[in-house]
């Protein structure tokens, strides 16, 4: 008998949780914990954890966090809110207690019902986040929490033959433990007890085959786990396969900008399995395994055959034919940009619930970035060009970690296109990425590649193809005021941002942040307009945002005006500041900026003095170059900064530091203009 699982195992996993699991037993605060007003362990911080503690138990099919936390600042109160990330048909919804004490002693409790008290959103294809919020918070006060997420892992059991008992019992997961928080944490502890009741149980019908515990519960494979965690400290591992970790005195992460993923460098345990857990074997297997699945999905039919012969007709080179298939997927409707159509509104449109292959998605003329990646690999193939197919972890939430025996952070398709013994990078699946570039998060990211041995690496897109260029005609008056019109344009990623922002917010949206934008790299006085955008909507050559400017740009003290050298960098602050610098570098993608200015002088003003042409390089790093023109009534400045360079690690900071304050005092410079009559001495 088939059992509806949804139905019954929330019930029965709630019933089963033991007491301990349902009701904390809070702790009393120390008399100096009520006191306290700051932390000699952190000094200056807005709130610290006093204690923390999460707990993974797949015994009794629980993930709970427990918390304490000190307010020392009006901005810690915001530590008053509580997020709790969960995945609705592998847990339920969040069981929650909390409580608020004053510095006097005085306790607020958490009243109310969950569904009052919790709201919820979501944050991805499956995954939701439920938020509440602790009563009456002050300064000095002290918040203390938990929540319980019950594991009923009804969304892995359909196709398994079981009752709802059984159901309840297969509740279980694995923990990510995030050790570092973004305040301090006084003490820490992680539990893991990663053994399911489903031990007691030595086979189950599944499609019609008996498998060994290990396997119904994690899939078949080794349980691993990968630390990253400070000197000395490591994971305890039981006899019983149960882990622990106390940890004390552990700093905030380090946020600073234009990093890598927080991810990449915090302390934190990461639990997996793996079906092999010797890495050269692991990736050879899972990429045999992993290309199998692909070539399975982007099986040529006749239907796509004649897809590919009617789009290449009348082109007859390689690459014509890989153009012309790469703009017929860009075409289609990529469902990462745009809301995906639920189970009904597909049932309602008489479309597949589920789609199998990249036959589905050419039906639908619609599928998410992997769906038109495979796409565009079985078109080609069709096409009779030499592509391969490229897996990767995007560089913007994760970095590649050879040693990290799972193909689950390899989260991207690409595809690789081969021409004449050269590889040509594409990525069919990010909406108006030009052909031949890829989105940055995509470039200098690793995972694995058909026909290569291991893991590969993505290269970096060329300078020549992240391009801003601003070009300014100003009229100044004899009081420093100045009227003109601004054009900016941009290639690359720079333009794929606004094009995909045009496409997800719309144009009202883009035009306020282009506005917002233009305040940083416009000079103190002058305000900018757009008034309109042209090559939005494709992919296809410069991107052009068109503002006008006014406002006041120059001085005057007696008979001279003085003005900004660099009209665009004036504006900007110095980017690398700091005295030091703890993580490495990602500024996503290397870049060219040239700014060309002319103005026109107001009548009876000449140029007395203004920067020079000069040369500012950086080897293989970075250059500046300016280069000034006079004119009868008029100058024109032009200022062109090149930036090779993507990824730098921290060690390099005091060199990029000192390069950064050269520019900036080059960029300081200004236009010194002087009535004629002053120039002559009359």
């Amino acid at each position: 008998m088939r059992v509806d699982l949804c139905r019954y195992s929330l019930l029965l996993v709630m019933v089963g949780l033991a007491p301990s699991v349902l009701s904390q037993k809070f702790q009393e605060p120390t008399k100096e914990e009520l006191q306290m007003t700051s932390d000699p362990k952190a000094p200056g911080v807005a709130a610290v954890f006093l204690y923390r503690q999460e707990e993974m138990d797949n015994s009794n099919h629980f993930q709970s966090v427990y918390a304490r936390i000190k307010v020392l600042t009006e901005k810690g109160k915001e530590w008053a809110t509580v997020d709790v990330p969960y995945e609705p048909g592998m847990s339920a919804a969040p069981l929650i207690e909390g409580r608020t004490i004053h510095s006097d002693g005085k306790i607020i409790s958490l009243v109310g019902k969950p569904a009052d008290l919790l709201v919820f959103k979501t944050r991805g294809f499956k995954w939701k986040t439920a938020t509440f919020t602790l009563p009456d918070v002050e300064v000095g006060s002290i918040l203390e929490y938990k929540w319980t997420l019950p594991l009923v892992g009804t969304s892995g059991t359909r196709q398994y033959h079981v009752d709802a008992h059984q159901a309840s019992e297969w509740g279980a997961g694995m923990p990510d433990w995030n050790v570092q928080q973004d305040i301090f944490v006084h003490k820490e502890r992680f539990q893991f007890v990663s053994v399911n009741r489903f031990d007691s149980i030595q086979g189950a019908v599944v499609e019609g085959e008996d498998l060994p515990r290990w396997q119904k519960v994690w899939g078949g494979g080794e349980l691993l786990y990968k630390e990253r965690l400070p000197p000395g400290v490591h994971v305890v591992q039981s006899i019983d396969r149960n882990y622990a970790l106390d940890v004390e005195n552990v700093p905030p992460i380090i946020r600073e900008p234009d990093s890598p993923p927080v991810d990449s460098f915090r302390y934190r345990v990461l639990f997996y399995v793996t079906p092999n857990t010797l890495a050269e074997p692991f990736w050879k297997d899972e990429q045999d395994r992993w290309l199998k699945e692909i070539n399975g999905f982007a099986v040529q039919t006749k239907a796509i055959k004649d897809a590919a012969t009617q789009i290449t007709q009348g082109d007859d080179t390689p690459e014509g034919r890989a153009r012309k298939l790469y703009e017929a997927v860009q075409a289609l409707e990529n469902t990462d940009f745009g809301r995906e159509k639920s189970d009904a509104e597909r049932a309602a449109q008489h479309l597949k619930k589920e789609l199998k292959s990249v036959q589905d998605i050419w039906d639908e003329k619609s599928g998410d970035s992997n769906d038109l990646a495979a796409l565009y690999l079985a078109l080609a193939r069709a096409a009779g060009l030499e592509v391969y197919a490229v897996q990767i972890a995007e560089r913007s939430r994760s970095i590649f970690d050879p040693n990290y025996l799972s193909l689950n952070q390899l989260k991207r398709l690409l595809v690789v296109l081969r021409i004449d013994g050269k590889d040509i990078y594409l990525d069919p699946g990010e909406k108006f990425c030009p052909f031949g570039q890829l989105a940055w998060e995509h470039a200098l990211a690793g995972g694995i590649r058909e026909n290569v041995k291991g893991p590969v690496y993505t290269p970096a897109n060329s300078i020549k193809d992240s391009i801003t260029a601003h070009t300014a005609d100003l009229i100044l008056d004899e009081h420093g005021a100045a009227t003109g019109t601004v054009k900016v344009l941009m290639n690359g990623q720079a333009a794929l941002y606004w094009r995909q922002l045009n496409l997800t917010e719309g144009p009202d949206e883009v035009k306020k942040r282009f506005d917002e934008s233009l305040r940083d790299a416009l000079p103190q006085g002058i305000s900018g307009e757009t008034t309109g955008f042209q090559g939005i909507e494709t992919s296809a050559g410069y991107l052009t945002a068109t503002v006008k400017v006014s406002g006041q740009l120059g001085t005057t003290t007696g008979k001279r005006m003085l003005t900004p050298g660099f009209f665009f960098s004036a504006g900007a602050p110095m980017r690398f500041s700091g005295e030091a610098r703890e993580t490495p570098f990602d500024l996503h993608y290397a870049e060219q900026v040239i700014d060309d200015v002319v103005y026109h002088l107001p009548p009876g003003f000449a140029i007395e003095s203004a920067p020079q042409a000069t040369q500012l390089p950086w080897p293989d790093h970075a250059a500046l170059v300016v280069k000034t023109t006079p004119g009868a009534g008029m100058f024109e400045i032009k200022h062109i900064f090149a930036r090779a360079f993507v990824v730098l690690d921290a060690k390099e900071y005091p060199a990029l530091r000192d390069y950064s304050r050269k520019v900036a005092e080059n960029d300081q410079q200004q236009v010194v203009l002087v009535r004629a009559d002053a120039a002559t001495g009359n």
